[in-house]
């Protein structure tokens, strides 16, 4: 019999996808232009990012690659998570497609 502790334990190791959009502003009204970056994270680091508790440095990290892969500097970033139905075994907030954070290139 699995515990249920085990369960979450490898749930929350499960990958997430995550989106970019660049944030740009034109006459007082905000549009998100999608980028073309697939990438994925675990559960655990999606969390942390929500419940703002991720190290200082991840921010500059995330900047850093951004810049990395082409991105204008002093631009806005957005990432969002999109979440698949099996993360609800782990929190039932977790569903559909949530902000995690804007990020300053």
């Amino acid at each position: 019999m699995v515990s249920s502790r085990s369960l979450k334990k490898s749930i929350a190791s499960e990958k997430v996808d995550v989106l970019f959009y660049l944030v740009m502003e034109k006459q007082g009204k905000r549009m998100l232009k999608p980028l073309g970056f697939d990438t994925s994270i675990s559960l655990k680091l999606v969390r942390a990012i929500l419940d703002d508790t991720v190290i200082p440095n991840f921010y500059d990290t995330l900047s850093k690659n951004l810049l990395d892969r082409g991105v204008a500097s002093g631009s806005r970033v957005q990432l969002r998570a999109k979440f698949r139905p099996s993360h609800l075994m782990v929190d039932p907030q977790l569903t559909g497609t949530k902000v995690l954070c804007e990020v300053r290139v």
